[in-house]
């Protein structure tokens, strides 16, 4: 009896469950050199599910630091099977928001290792879970279903960054769609170059575990390390964001035929052009080619188009496809609600989430009903426009929100970082945009130590945030309504 013949709830403990059962002793973890079967991972992650039950009231959210190594991906098994939900922290974001993070999210326990829980001053009061702990812990063996999966944070224009909370029902529709769509087969080995901070490294875990596959994780980052990683570990299922591609293009690392064993290739989190693209199809000839769109506030991706190498798109950027089943599109215009034309999309179904982490009025705003219809809808603040048979073509944003390198950024959090330095000037950031990549830069309108705004920035803020250059102006320059000219902004940081 396969995985695959067994009714499934997926639910992504049942799905790794299943895999334990039907194949114990294969690979399903790889860190490095070293390899953790499906009994290995899974006794680890009972143990940290019962020193959560000893330590942590019940529904209360852990925090996991995101770390490559195996504490991180037992940590997250072990706080979803307790019946909890996990709050990813980045290994190499400031301490100051890891603790705007653990402040919000309520999280008083932190899954750890030990020599990052003694150097930092930002676990004062929070109780620590690292190796010694597990190591000292009998296993439970019982699992629980809770109502809510992560709590995962994005940039927000305020200054504060903003927890999206998004449910076990919401990750299962996820991947009851992923698994029952696409051939993932036990012998396939995926990538995992997301951090467990960003919502995409849920499909690599978990979309890879509900096919009793092999989750491989790189201990080197970097476009290059990229390309020798793929081709050494022998990587089948590829997942990343497009300008990770845009650099591997750049480097000359998507060469013909570097990748043959790559057999399903997604990509989300940013606009995918069509020309990188069709460099990767040259350097992965096997591979299907899905290009996936969805905000955080809708659960990994929420719409797919699959690039047909015989008759690919004219067009600058590759469609984000049709929902998926069960999931429905809208444009808002100024016509109102509309399933044609263009304007903002707005997206409904299960996979949508209810709404952002103790903030109300801006979950208000984004998360709408529409009369006469149960379902939930989200405004995602990303101009579309629809063409034949409802294909969805992205266009923008509609307002100033970036993605650098697939990260959601808001340029008035770094603004808002910056103020109280200005002594009473300005600041403006603007992305600026090379061969598919997005950089930031950021103007001010005071003679000022730049020197010690970036150690400002690094202090408070995670890296891609930081600008690549801060420019001092006499004057930051309006239009004729008497706006902003971000436009002018933008082409200064373009042309240097």
């Amino acid at each position: 009896m396969s995985v695959a013949n067994v009714k499934r709830t997926y639910d992504p403990i049942s799905l790794f469950q299943e895999a334990v059962r039907e194949w114990p002793h294969r690979p399903a973890l790889q860190l490095g050199e070293r390899t953790w079967t499906y009994a290995e991972l899974d006794a680890l992650s009972r143990k940290v599910a019962a020193w959560c039950d000893l330590n942590c009231p019940a529904g209360e959210r852990v925090a996991i630091m995101g770390q490559r190594n195996v504490l991180a991906y037992a940590g997250i098994l072990g706080v979803l099977r307790s019946g909890r939900s996990y709050v990813p922290l980045h290994p190499h974001h400031p301490e100051a928001r890891w603790k705007i993070m653990l402040e919000r999210s309520g999280a008083r326990a932190l899954i750890v290792d030990s020599e990052t829980a003694t150097s930092s001053v930002s676990f004062e009061g929070t109780v620590i879970c690292d190796p010694s702990a597990i190591e000292r812990t009998a296993p439970s063996m019982v699992d629980r279903s809770g109502p809510e999966a992560y709590l995962m944070f994005t940039s927000g224009s305020t200054g504060v960054p903003k927890g999206v909370p998004v449910g076990r029902a919401q990750v299962s529709a996820y991947l009851a769609h992923m698994l029952g769509t696409y051939p993932f087969v036990p012998d396939d080995r995926f990538s995992q170059f997301f951090a467990l901070s960003f919502d995409l490294s849920v499909h690599d875990l978990f979309v890879c575990w509900g096919a009793g596959a092999c989750l491989c994780v790189p201990l080197e980052e970097g476009p290059l390390r990229a390309a020798a990683f793929t081709r050494e570990q022998r990587i089948t299922v590829w997942f990343s964001v497009p300008s990770l591609l845009a650099v591997m293009q750049r480097m000359g690392s998507l060469r013909p035929a570097a990748f043959p064993a790559v057999r399903l290739a997604f990509f989300c989190g940013e606009a995918l052009r069509i020309s990188t693209a069709l460099a990767w199809r040259e350097a992965a000839p096997n591979a299907r080619l899905v290009n996936l769109y969805g905000p955080t506030e809708t659960t990994i991706a929420i719409t797919a188009y699959e690039v047909d190498p015989q008759q690919p798109p004219e067009e600058v950027l590759v469609p984000i496809g049709r929902p998926f089943p069960g999931h429905e599109a809208r444009i808002l215009n100024d016509y109102g609600l509309t399933t044609e034309g263009e304007g903002e999309l707005v997206v409904g179904g299960v996979q949508v989430n209810a709404g952002y982490l103790g903030d109300p009025e801006v979950s208000a705003h984004a998360f709408i009903s529409i009369e006469g219809d149960h379902m939930k809808w989200y405004r995602t603040g990303d101009r579309v426009r629809t063409g034949p048979h409802g294909l969805l073509h992205y266009l923008g944003r509609m307002d100033d929100q970036v993605k650098v390198n697939g990260h959601r950024v808001e340029p008035g959090e770094v603004d808002a970082c910056l103020l109280p330095l200005l002594q009473g000037g300005n600041a403006v950031t603007v992305p600026v945009e090379n061969a598919g990549a997005v950089s930031l830069v950021t103007f001010i309108d005071v003679p000022l130590d730049t020197g010690a705004l970036f150690r400002e920035l690094h202090a408070k803020l995670p890296s891609y945030m930081v600008p690549e250059r801060i420019i001092h102006v006499a004057a930051l320059p309006y239009n004729a309504h008497g706006k902003l000219d971000r436009k002018a902004l933008i082409e200064r940081a373009a042309n240097g």
